[in-house]
């Protein structure tokens, strides 16, 4: 469910990017409100088409990579398996967000918390040009 909200908040803020939203929770809220309640197979296929890009922005671009690996070494349920990925992958945040993104686990955790952060959402929005 919380995917689907994601997915749809993400739609929202496509279909009005000519507004910016002001990354406050209640507008975050608001958007996923509004597109709960639309069910339009188009939107969710431009979704998960948008899903796509912002987990590519999470690999590529390094800040936003980095937020993200911050966040899995605070949760106690990740921390473990992301230390074995920075040594894998030798502290390189492409490459440990690579590997991050290919594990279904960690890559649910990343994208729960980027729905659920609406100052990281806006920055991944803003990186995908939605």
């Amino acid at each position: 469910m919380k995917k689907l909200l994601f997915i749809l908040a993400i739609a929202i803020t496509g279909v009005t990017s000519a507004q910016t939203l002001s990354g406050s929770t209640s507008d975050v809220k608001k958007a996923k409100a509004t597109l709960s309640s639309s069910s339009n197979s188009e939107s969710v296929s431009n979704n998960k088409e948008m899903q796509s890009q912002i987990k590519e922005q999470l690999v590529e671009n390094e800040e936003l990579g980095t937020m993200a690996i911050k966040h899995l070494k605070s949760n106690p349920e990740t921390s473990s398996k992301l230390s074995k990925l920075y040594k894998d992958n030798k502290g390189s945040v492409s490459g440990i967000m690579k590997s991050v993104m290919s594990d279904p686990k960690l890559s649910s955790k990343v994208m729960d918390w980027v729905n659920k952060n609406p100052e990281v959402l806006e920055k991944a929005m803003s990186l995908v040009k939605m």
